[in-house]
Protein backbone atom coordinates (compact mmCIF):
# COMPACT_ATOMS: atom_id res chain seq x y z
CA UNK A 1 0.00 0.00 0.00
CA UNK A 2 3.04 2.39 0.67
CA UNK A 3 4.75 1.54 -2.13
CA UNK A 4 3.22 4.56 -4.19
CA UNK A 5 5.04 6.98 -1.66
CA UNK A 6 8.29 5.49 -2.13
CA UNK A 7 11.13 8.25 -2.32
CA UNK A 8 14.52 7.77 -3.08
CA UNK A 9 17.07 9.75 -1.50
CA UNK A 10 20.66 9.58 -3.22
CA UNK A 11 24.01 11.07 -2.07
CA UNK A 12 25.90 12.84 -4.85
CA UNK A 13 28.82 11.73 -3.34
CA UNK A 14 30.70 8.53 -5.07
CA UNK A 15 33.58 6.94 -3.13
CA UNK A 16 36.13 4.79 -5.30
CA UNK A 17 38.94 2.74 -3.37
CA UNK A 18 41.16 1.11 -6.51
CA UNK A 19 43.77 -1.35 -5.24
CA UNK A 20 46.91 -0.96 -7.18
CA UNK A 21 47.55 -4.40 -7.40
CA UNK A 22 48.95 -7.79 -5.18
CA UNK A 23 51.75 -6.95 -3.00
CA UNK A 24 54.95 -6.50 -4.62
CA UNK A 25 56.57 -10.63 -4.02
CA UNK A 26 60.14 -9.33 -4.17
CA UNK A 27 62.31 -6.37 -4.57
CA UNK A 28 62.89 -6.85 -8.15
CA UNK A 29 59.83 -4.62 -8.90
CA UNK A 30 60.18 -2.41 -5.52
CA UNK A 31 57.66 0.54 -7.28
CA UNK A 32 55.51 -1.83 -8.99
CA UNK A 33 52.95 -1.41 -6.11
CA UNK A 34 51.38 1.92 -6.29
CA UNK A 35 47.72 2.05 -4.78
CA UNK A 36 45.18 4.26 -6.40
CA UNK A 37 43.25 6.43 -3.60
CA UNK A 38 40.46 8.23 -5.94
CA UNK A 39 37.89 10.75 -4.70
CA UNK A 40 35.16 11.17 -7.81
CA UNK A 41 32.84 14.49 -7.16
CA UNK A 42 31.63 15.31 -10.21
CA UNK A 43 31.58 15.29 -14.21
CA UNK A 44 33.36 19.06 -14.26
CA UNK A 45 36.35 17.95 -12.38
CA UNK A 46 39.92 18.83 -13.53
CA UNK A 47 42.17 16.65 -15.82
CA UNK A 48 44.46 14.14 -14.85
CA UNK A 49 47.97 15.32 -15.73
CA UNK A 50 47.38 19.26 -15.69
CA UNK A 51 47.66 22.05 -18.24
CA UNK A 52 50.29 21.83 -19.84
CA UNK A 53 51.66 25.69 -19.06
CA UNK A 54 52.18 24.26 -15.16
CA UNK A 55 53.69 21.85 -16.29
CA UNK A 56 55.98 23.83 -18.34
CA UNK A 57 56.16 26.46 -15.35
CA UNK A 58 56.63 23.57 -12.81
CA UNK A 59 59.73 22.47 -15.07
CA UNK A 60 61.18 25.94 -15.25
CA UNK A 61 60.31 26.60 -11.84
CA UNK A 62 62.55 23.88 -10.56
CA UNK A 63 65.53 23.75 -12.99
CA UNK A 64 65.64 27.25 -12.13
CA UNK A 65 66.01 26.60 -8.23
CA UNK A 66 68.92 24.10 -9.13
CA UNK A 67 71.00 26.89 -10.64
CA UNK A 68 69.33 30.42 -8.63
CA UNK A 69 68.58 29.19 -5.38
CA UNK A 70 70.40 30.99 -2.34
CA UNK A 71 72.18 27.76 -1.00
CA UNK A 72 73.33 26.87 -4.32
CA UNK A 73 74.61 30.41 -5.35
CA UNK A 74 76.53 30.37 -1.77
CA UNK A 75 77.99 27.21 -2.54
CA UNK A 76 78.83 28.41 -6.69
CA UNK A 77 80.77 31.47 -5.71
CA UNK A 78 82.63 29.24 -2.54
CA UNK A 79 83.99 27.18 -5.88
CA UNK A 80 84.99 29.94 -7.85
CA UNK A 81 86.81 31.34 -5.32
CA UNK A 82 89.00 27.83 -4.89
CA UNK A 83 89.23 28.06 -8.83
CA UNK A 84 91.03 31.45 -8.31
CA UNK A 85 93.35 30.06 -5.75
CA UNK A 86 94.62 27.54 -8.50
CA UNK A 87 95.50 29.85 -11.00
CA UNK A 88 97.07 31.91 -8.43
CA UNK A 89 99.38 28.98 -7.56
CA UNK A 90 99.80 28.17 -11.01
CA UNK A 91 101.60 31.93 -11.68
CA UNK A 92 104.04 31.15 -8.87
CA UNK A 93 106.38 29.41 -11.66
CA UNK A 94 105.96 32.46 -13.71
CA UNK A 95 108.51 35.26 -13.45
CA UNK A 96 108.26 37.59 -10.60
CA UNK A 97 108.67 41.27 -11.20
CA UNK A 98 109.35 43.96 -8.06
CA UNK A 99 110.10 47.64 -8.14
CA UNK A 100 111.73 49.05 -5.33
CA UNK A 101 113.19 52.21 -3.66
CA UNK A 102 115.35 53.17 -1.10
CA UNK A 103 117.47 56.78 0.72
CA UNK A 104 119.10 57.24 3.17
CA UNK A 105 122.75 58.29 4.51
CA UNK A 106 126.20 55.61 4.29
CA UNK A 107 129.36 56.27 5.96
CA UNK A 108 131.90 55.91 3.01
CA UNK A 109 135.61 54.82 3.68
CA UNK A 110 137.21 57.91 4.56
CA UNK A 111 134.61 58.39 7.40
CA UNK A 112 131.95 60.84 5.92
CA UNK A 113 128.75 60.57 5.91
CA UNK A 114 127.21 60.60 2.09
CA UNK A 115 123.32 60.77 1.33
CA UNK A 116 121.90 57.83 -1.27
CA UNK A 117 118.83 57.92 -3.35
CA UNK A 118 118.38 54.00 -4.86
CA UNK A 119 115.89 52.93 -7.74
CA UNK A 120 115.69 49.03 -8.28
CA UNK A 121 114.02 46.65 -10.45
CA UNK A 122 113.88 43.05 -10.34
CA UNK A 123 112.69 39.75 -11.93
CA UNK A 124 112.74 36.46 -10.54
CA UNK A 125 112.07 33.16 -11.36
CA UNK A 126 112.29 29.57 -9.62
CA UNK A 127 113.91 27.11 -11.53
CA UNK A 128 114.03 24.19 -8.86
CA UNK A 129 112.14 24.58 -5.55
CA UNK A 130 111.95 20.88 -4.09
CA UNK A 131 108.35 20.58 -5.32
CA UNK A 132 106.75 23.43 -3.28
CA UNK A 133 105.04 25.14 -6.49
CA UNK A 134 103.85 21.29 -7.67
CA UNK A 135 102.67 20.21 -4.18
CA UNK A 136 100.65 24.13 -3.95
CA UNK A 137 98.75 23.39 -6.69
CA UNK A 138 97.56 20.22 -6.52
CA UNK A 139 96.50 21.14 -3.10
CA UNK A 140 94.64 24.31 -4.68
CA UNK A 141 93.06 21.25 -7.14
CA UNK A 142 92.28 19.10 -4.37
CA UNK A 143 90.07 21.87 -2.69
CA UNK A 144 88.80 22.86 -6.07
CA UNK A 145 87.58 19.53 -6.66
CA UNK A 146 85.96 19.30 -3.31
CA UNK A 147 83.92 22.58 -3.19
CA UNK A 148 82.90 21.63 -6.89
CA UNK A 149 81.61 18.28 -5.07
CA UNK A 150 79.99 19.98 -2.67
CA UNK A 151 77.93 22.52 -5.13
CA UNK A 152 76.65 19.48 -6.98
CA UNK A 153 75.70 17.88 -3.45
CA UNK A 154 73.90 21.46 -2.46
CA UNK A 155 72.56 21.16 -6.12
CA UNK A 156 70.71 17.50 -5.47
CA UNK A 157 69.56 18.90 -1.79
CA UNK A 158 67.93 21.54 -3.44
CA UNK A 159 66.09 19.37 -5.33
CA UNK A 160 64.94 16.77 -2.78
CA UNK A 161 63.85 19.87 -0.48
CA UNK A 162 61.64 21.03 -3.64
CA UNK A 163 60.50 17.80 -4.81
CA UNK A 164 59.56 16.91 -0.88
CA UNK A 165 57.71 20.48 -0.56
CA UNK A 166 55.84 19.72 -3.94
CA UNK A 167 54.85 16.46 -1.81
CA UNK A 168 53.07 18.01 0.70
CA UNK A 169 51.25 20.33 -1.16
CA UNK A 170 49.90 17.11 -2.74
CA UNK A 171 49.29 15.77 0.84
CA UNK A 172 47.28 18.09 2.33
CA UNK A 173 44.76 18.97 -1.02
CA UNK A 174 44.75 15.16 -0.86
CA UNK A 175 43.98 14.71 2.93
CA UNK A 176 41.70 17.99 2.52
CA UNK A 177 39.58 16.87 -0.10
CA UNK A 178 39.47 13.61 1.43
CA UNK A 179 37.95 15.67 4.67
CA UNK A 180 35.51 17.73 2.90
CA UNK A 181 33.81 14.77 0.94
CA UNK A 182 33.57 13.00 4.57
CA UNK A 183 31.73 16.22 5.38
CA UNK A 184 29.61 15.37 2.60
CA UNK A 185 28.77 12.09 3.25
CA UNK A 186 27.84 12.52 7.14
CA UNK A 187 25.67 15.36 6.10
CA UNK A 188 23.63 13.83 4.43
CA UNK A 189 23.66 10.63 6.74
CA UNK A 190 22.76 13.54 9.40
CA UNK A 191 19.93 14.86 6.96
CA UNK A 192 18.62 11.19 6.64
CA UNK A 193 18.56 11.06 10.70
CA UNK A 194 17.08 14.20 10.96
CA UNK A 195 13.99 13.13 8.76
CA UNK A 196 13.38 10.28 10.91
CA UNK A 197 13.55 12.74 13.83
CA UNK A 198 10.76 15.20 12.19
CA UNK A 199 8.84 11.86 11.94
CA UNK A 200 9.38 10.95 15.01
CA UNK A 201 10.31 7.42 14.58
CA UNK A 202 13.13 8.17 16.37
CA UNK A 203 15.01 10.25 19.24
CA UNK A 204 17.80 13.18 17.97
CA UNK A 205 21.12 11.18 19.86
CA UNK A 206 22.08 9.62 16.94
CA UNK A 207 21.41 12.61 15.37
CA UNK A 208 23.53 14.53 17.38
CA UNK A 209 26.17 12.08 16.69
CA UNK A 210 26.37 12.36 13.61
CA UNK A 211 26.96 16.27 13.59
CA UNK A 212 29.22 15.85 16.33
CA UNK A 213 31.51 13.21 13.15
CA UNK A 214 30.60 15.72 10.78
CA UNK A 215 31.88 18.85 12.85
CA UNK A 216 35.30 17.17 13.80
CA UNK A 217 36.01 16.19 10.12
CA UNK A 218 35.09 19.64 8.94
CA UNK A 219 37.75 21.31 11.66
CA UNK A 220 39.80 18.46 10.02
CA UNK A 221 39.43 19.94 6.59
CA UNK A 222 40.35 23.03 7.81
CA UNK A 223 43.44 21.93 9.94
CA UNK A 224 44.47 20.87 6.30
CA UNK A 225 43.69 23.93 4.78
CA UNK A 226 45.88 25.84 7.09
CA UNK A 227 49.11 22.96 6.67
CA UNK A 228 48.81 23.68 2.85
CA UNK A 229 49.34 27.24 3.25
CA UNK A 230 52.65 26.39 4.86
CA UNK A 231 53.49 23.64 2.33
CA UNK A 232 52.33 25.89 -0.76
CA UNK A 233 54.92 28.87 1.23
CA UNK A 234 57.87 26.25 0.55
CA UNK A 235 56.59 25.25 -2.62
CA UNK A 236 56.61 28.99 -3.67
CA UNK A 237 60.24 29.13 -1.97
CA UNK A 238 61.53 26.70 -4.50
CA UNK A 239 59.61 27.12 -7.79
CA UNK A 240 59.09 31.01 -7.26
CA UNK A 241 55.10 30.96 -8.01
CA UNK A 242 52.41 29.76 -6.13
CA UNK A 243 50.43 27.17 -8.09
CA UNK A 244 46.69 26.07 -8.03
CA UNK A 245 47.17 22.49 -5.72
CA UNK A 246 44.61 21.69 -8.11
CA UNK A 247 46.28 21.82 -11.15
CA UNK A 248 49.75 20.31 -10.38
CA UNK A 249 51.05 18.08 -13.08
CA UNK A 250 51.92 14.22 -11.63
CA UNK A 251 55.19 13.26 -10.60
CA UNK A 252 56.83 9.85 -11.87
CA UNK A 253 59.66 8.03 -10.22
CA UNK A 254 61.03 6.21 -13.67
CA UNK A 255 61.61 2.59 -12.98
CA UNK A 256 64.96 2.50 -14.33
CA UNK A 257 66.61 4.65 -11.45
CA UNK A 258 65.30 2.20 -9.16
CA UNK A 259 68.25 -0.71 -8.09
CA UNK A 260 66.94 -4.61 -8.09
CA UNK A 261 68.24 -4.57 -4.52
CA UNK A 262 69.88 -2.88 -1.64
CA UNK A 263 73.41 -4.11 -2.51
CA UNK A 264 73.19 -2.39 -5.67
CA UNK A 265 71.75 0.46 -4.32
CA UNK A 266 74.71 0.67 -2.08
CA UNK A 267 77.46 0.10 -4.94
CA UNK A 268 75.57 2.65 -7.20
CA UNK A 269 75.18 5.09 -4.47
CA UNK A 270 78.71 4.95 -3.19
CA UNK A 271 80.06 5.48 -6.65
CA UNK A 272 78.17 8.45 -7.83
CA UNK A 273 77.75 10.06 -3.94
CA UNK A 274 79.34 13.66 -4.35
CA UNK A 275 79.83 13.28 -0.01
CA UNK A 276 82.41 10.71 -0.37
CA UNK A 277 83.81 12.76 -3.49
CA UNK A 278 84.17 15.51 -1.12
CA UNK A 279 85.89 14.26 1.19
CA UNK A 280 88.10 12.20 -0.91
CA UNK A 281 89.12 15.51 -2.49
CA UNK A 282 89.65 16.74 1.04
CA UNK A 283 91.79 13.86 1.85
CA UNK A 284 93.91 14.82 -1.54
CA UNK A 285 93.87 18.32 -0.46
CA UNK A 286 95.57 17.46 2.91
CA UNK A 287 98.16 15.03 1.92
CA UNK A 288 99.34 17.65 -1.01
CA UNK A 289 99.57 20.32 1.57
CA UNK A 290 101.75 17.63 3.63
CA UNK A 291 103.95 17.15 0.66
CA UNK A 292 104.10 21.08 0.27
CA UNK A 293 105.84 21.48 3.99
CA UNK A 294 108.29 18.54 3.30
CA UNK A 295 109.33 20.26 -0.10
CA UNK A 296 110.58 23.23 2.02
CA UNK A 297 112.79 21.27 3.71
CA UNK A 298 114.94 21.76 -0.14
CA UNK A 299 116.78 24.82 -0.96
CA UNK A 300 115.03 27.16 -3.98
CA UNK A 301 117.02 27.88 -7.16
CA UNK A 302 115.69 30.82 -8.51
CA UNK A 303 117.23 33.03 -11.58
CA UNK A 304 117.50 36.52 -11.37
CA UNK A 305 117.97 39.83 -13.05
CA UNK A 306 118.03 42.92 -11.40
CA UNK A 307 118.56 46.81 -12.85
CA UNK A 308 120.22 49.22 -9.76
CA UNK A 309 120.08 53.28 -10.30
CA UNK A 310 121.88 55.04 -7.76
CA UNK A 311 123.10 57.91 -9.75
CA UNK A 312 125.87 58.78 -6.82
CA UNK A 313 127.41 55.56 -6.70
CA UNK A 314 127.41 55.81 -2.87
CA UNK A 315 125.74 51.78 -2.47
CA UNK A 316 125.77 50.37 -5.60
CA UNK A 317 128.12 50.62 -8.67
CA UNK A 318 127.05 48.01 -11.01
CA UNK A 319 123.56 49.14 -12.90
CA UNK A 320 122.44 45.41 -13.79
CA UNK A 321 122.99 42.30 -11.97
CA UNK A 322 122.16 39.36 -13.43
CA UNK A 323 122.59 35.44 -12.20
CA UNK A 324 121.18 32.25 -9.90
CA UNK A 325 120.68 32.58 -6.19
CA UNK A 326 120.30 29.93 -3.91
CA UNK A 327 118.07 30.21 -0.62
CA UNK A 328 117.82 27.47 1.52
CA UNK A 329 115.15 28.46 4.63
CA UNK A 330 116.12 27.03 7.46
CA UNK A 331 114.43 28.81 9.97
CA UNK A 332 115.06 27.77 13.67
CA UNK A 333 115.18 23.88 13.19
CA UNK A 334 111.89 23.04 14.20
CA UNK A 335 109.13 24.99 13.62
CA UNK A 336 109.16 23.23 9.66
CA UNK A 337 109.32 19.22 11.73
CA UNK A 338 106.35 21.11 13.79
CA UNK A 339 104.83 22.46 10.59
CA UNK A 340 104.85 18.76 9.09
CA UNK A 341 103.34 17.32 11.59
CA UNK A 342 100.34 19.54 11.90
CA UNK A 343 100.21 18.42 7.94
CA UNK A 344 100.17 15.18 8.09
CA UNK A 345 98.00 15.64 11.99
CA UNK A 346 95.23 17.17 8.99
CA UNK A 347 95.61 13.95 6.83
CA UNK A 348 94.35 11.79 9.52
CA UNK A 349 91.42 14.23 10.61
CA UNK A 350 90.55 14.17 6.80
CA UNK A 351 90.43 10.51 6.68
CA UNK A 352 88.45 10.04 9.54
CA UNK A 353 85.84 11.93 7.72
CA UNK A 354 85.90 10.40 4.85
CA UNK A 355 85.34 7.34 6.79
CA UNK A 356 82.17 9.09 8.71
CA UNK A 357 80.89 10.13 5.81
CA UNK A 358 81.14 6.39 3.95
CA UNK A 359 79.09 5.14 7.07
CA UNK A 360 76.31 8.06 6.88
CA UNK A 361 75.66 7.59 2.91
CA UNK A 362 75.45 3.73 3.89
CA UNK A 363 73.54 4.47 7.08
CA UNK A 364 70.77 6.63 4.50
CA UNK A 365 70.65 4.10 2.05
CA UNK A 366 69.77 1.39 4.18
CA UNK A 367 67.35 4.12 5.84
CA UNK A 368 65.68 5.02 2.91
CA UNK A 369 65.44 1.56 1.30
CA UNK A 370 63.92 0.33 4.48
CA UNK A 371 61.41 2.94 4.42
CA UNK A 372 60.70 2.90 1.54
CA UNK A 373 59.73 -1.11 1.44
CA UNK A 374 58.34 -0.65 4.74
CA UNK A 375 56.34 1.98 3.11
CA UNK A 376 54.81 -0.42 0.16
CA UNK A 377 53.93 -2.99 3.00
CA UNK A 378 52.17 -0.43 5.03
CA UNK A 379 50.47 0.69 1.95
CA UNK A 380 49.40 -3.16 0.48
CA UNK A 381 48.07 -3.33 4.18
CA UNK A 382 46.23 0.04 4.46
CA UNK A 383 44.48 -1.16 0.92
CA UNK A 384 43.16 -4.69 2.92
CA UNK A 385 41.96 -2.32 5.57
CA UNK A 386 40.25 -0.08 2.93
CA UNK A 387 38.68 -2.88 1.33
CA UNK A 388 37.29 -4.94 4.01
CA UNK A 389 36.31 -1.59 5.92
CA UNK A 390 34.03 -0.51 2.65
CA UNK A 391 32.48 -3.51 2.37
CA UNK A 392 31.40 -3.17 5.93
CA UNK A 393 30.52 0.51 5.37
CA UNK A 394 28.29 -1.02 2.46
CA UNK A 395 27.00 -3.77 4.47
CA UNK A 396 26.12 -1.53 7.21
CA UNK A 397 23.97 1.29 5.12
CA UNK A 398 22.51 -1.83 3.64
CA UNK A 399 21.17 -2.84 6.94
CA UNK A 400 20.71 0.73 8.03
CA UNK A 401 18.22 0.86 4.98
CA UNK A 402 16.15 -2.15 6.24
CA UNK A 403 16.07 -0.68 9.87
CA UNK A 404 18.55 -3.92 11.34
CA UNK A 405 21.01 -1.48 12.36
CA UNK A 406 21.91 2.10 14.16
CA UNK A 407 23.30 4.69 12.74
CA UNK A 408 25.74 5.10 15.63
CA UNK A 409 27.22 1.92 14.49
CA UNK A 410 26.99 2.75 10.92
CA UNK A 411 28.91 6.55 11.87
CA UNK A 412 31.70 4.53 13.85
CA UNK A 413 32.25 2.45 10.25
CA UNK A 414 32.00 5.21 7.79
CA UNK A 415 34.22 7.47 10.13
CA UNK A 416 36.81 4.58 10.81
CA UNK A 417 37.16 3.99 6.70
CA UNK A 418 37.67 8.18 6.18
CA UNK A 419 40.37 7.58 8.62
CA UNK A 420 41.89 4.72 6.48
CA UNK A 421 41.82 6.78 3.78
CA UNK A 422 43.49 9.62 5.40
CA UNK A 423 46.49 7.29 6.42
CA UNK A 424 46.34 6.04 2.97
CA UNK A 425 46.98 9.68 1.83
CA UNK A 426 50.00 9.60 4.15
CA UNK A 427 51.31 6.40 3.23
CA UNK A 428 51.58 7.06 -0.08
CA UNK A 429 53.02 10.05 0.15
CA UNK A 430 55.84 9.30 3.03
CA UNK A 431 56.77 6.30 0.39
CA UNK A 432 56.91 8.67 -2.78
CA UNK A 433 58.76 10.84 -0.61
CA UNK A 434 61.41 8.22 0.74
CA UNK A 435 61.45 6.97 -2.60
CA UNK A 436 62.63 10.46 -4.12
CA UNK A 437 65.41 10.09 -1.13
CA UNK A 438 66.60 6.74 -2.45
CA UNK A 439 67.07 8.57 -5.65
CA UNK A 440 68.68 11.32 -4.21
CA UNK A 441 71.41 8.80 -2.33
CA UNK A 442 71.84 7.26 -5.77
CA UNK A 443 73.02 10.77 -7.43
CA UNK A 444 69.79 10.98 -9.87
CA UNK A 445 68.97 14.43 -9.33
CA UNK A 446 72.58 15.80 -11.22
CA UNK A 447 72.88 19.29 -12.67
CA UNK A 448 74.51 18.22 -16.05
CA UNK A 449 77.46 20.28 -17.71
CA UNK A 450 75.22 23.58 -19.18
CA UNK A 451 73.25 23.75 -16.46
CA UNK A 452 70.82 20.89 -17.93
CA UNK A 453 68.51 18.41 -16.17
CA UNK A 454 67.20 15.98 -18.30
CA UNK A 455 65.26 14.29 -15.14
CA UNK A 456 63.47 16.76 -14.51
CA UNK A 457 61.71 15.77 -17.90
CA UNK A 458 61.38 12.40 -16.86
CA UNK A 459 60.18 12.64 -13.18
CA UNK A 460 57.04 14.86 -14.78
CA UNK A 461 56.46 12.63 -18.75
CA UNK A 462 53.72 11.63 -19.07
CA UNK A 463 54.27 8.49 -20.40
CA UNK A 464 55.47 7.34 -16.97
CA UNK A 465 54.15 3.67 -15.82
CA UNK A 466 50.87 4.83 -14.13
CA UNK A 467 51.42 2.27 -11.44
CA UNK A 468 54.47 4.70 -10.37
CA UNK A 469 52.14 8.51 -10.30
CA UNK A 470 52.20 10.05 -7.33
CA UNK A 471 48.74 10.92 -6.39
CA UNK A 472 47.51 14.45 -6.31
CA UNK A 473 44.82 14.60 -4.27
CA UNK A 474 42.39 16.39 -6.61
CA UNK A 475 39.19 15.07 -8.25
CA UNK A 476 39.83 13.95 -11.85
CA UNK A 477 36.77 13.96 -14.93
CA UNK A 478 37.94 10.52 -15.91
CA UNK A 479 37.59 8.92 -12.49
CA UNK A 480 40.93 9.53 -10.70
CA UNK A 481 42.76 11.88 -8.83
CA UNK A 482 46.02 13.85 -10.56
CA UNK A 483 48.50 12.10 -10.24
CA UNK A 484 47.43 8.54 -10.30
CA UNK A 485 46.35 8.44 -13.75
CA UNK A 486 43.97 7.42 -16.06
CA UNK A 487 45.17 4.26 -17.18
CA UNK A 488 44.99 2.20 -14.28
CA UNK A 489 41.56 3.77 -12.98
CA UNK A 490 40.13 3.11 -15.79
CA UNK A 491 41.24 -0.84 -15.37
CA UNK A 492 40.23 -1.36 -11.82
CA UNK A 493 36.49 0.00 -12.17
CA UNK A 494 35.98 -1.26 -15.69
CA UNK A 495 37.61 -4.45 -14.85
CA UNK A 496 36.94 -7.62 -12.76
CA UNK A 497 40.62 -9.32 -12.97
CA UNK A 498 42.59 -9.03 -10.07
CA UNK A 499 42.25 -7.26 -7.44
CA UNK A 500 39.13 -5.58 -7.75
CA UNK A 501 38.63 -1.82 -6.27
CA UNK A 502 35.66 -1.71 -4.34
CA UNK A 503 32.93 0.74 -5.48
CA UNK A 504 30.10 2.01 -3.35
CA UNK A 505 27.06 2.83 -5.81
CA UNK A 506 26.95 6.13 -7.30
CA UNK A 507 23.35 6.76 -5.60
CA UNK A 508 22.67 5.67 -2.30
CA UNK A 509 19.22 4.71 -2.95
CA UNK A 510 17.54 4.44 0.94
CA UNK A 511 13.99 2.86 -0.73
CA UNK A 512 13.22 0.20 2.29
CA UNK A 513 14.38 2.98 5.08
CA UNK A 514 12.07 5.78 3.06
CA UNK A 515 9.17 3.42 2.99
CA UNK A 516 9.44 2.39 6.66
CA UNK A 517 9.44 6.27 8.00
CA UNK A 518 6.46 6.88 5.50
CA UNK A 519 4.82 4.11 7.45
CA UNK A 520 5.41 5.44 10.43
CA UNK A 521 3.96 8.41 9.15
CA UNK A 522 1.25 7.00 8.39
CA UNK A 523 0.60 5.37 11.53
CA UNK A 524 1.07 8.61 13.28
CA UNK A 525 -1.80 10.12 11.07
CA UNK A 526 -4.25 7.38 11.81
Amino acid sequence: MMQGKTRHWTCGLVIVVTLGGARAQDSLQPLALAPTLALHLSSASRPVSGPRDLRDKVRSGLLTALREHPDVLSARAMYEGKTYEVEAAKYARFPRFQVGSGLGTATESNGSDASFNVMSASARMTLIDGGVIGARIESATANTEAFDAALRSTTQKVALDALTAYMQVLRFESKRLVAENTVAVLDELARLERRRVDLGAVGESEWRMARARRSAFAAKAQEFQLQQVDALAKFEQYFRFRPEAAQLPALAIPSAWMPAGQEQMLQVATGNSTELLEARNLVEKARAFVRQQEAARFPAVDLVLSKTRDPRGTVYTGATRAGVELNWNIGSGFDLELRIKAAEAEVSNQEARLEAARLNLTQLATTAWGQAEAGRNKVAELEEAIKESSQLVQGRHKMLEYGRETLANVLDAQVELENQRLDLVDAMVDLRINELRVARVMGRFRLEDGAQAPWIEQILSRDAEPGMLLPAGLPSKGGCIPGVGAAPCATALNSGGGMPGLRLKSTWELGPLTRAKDAVAGDRTL
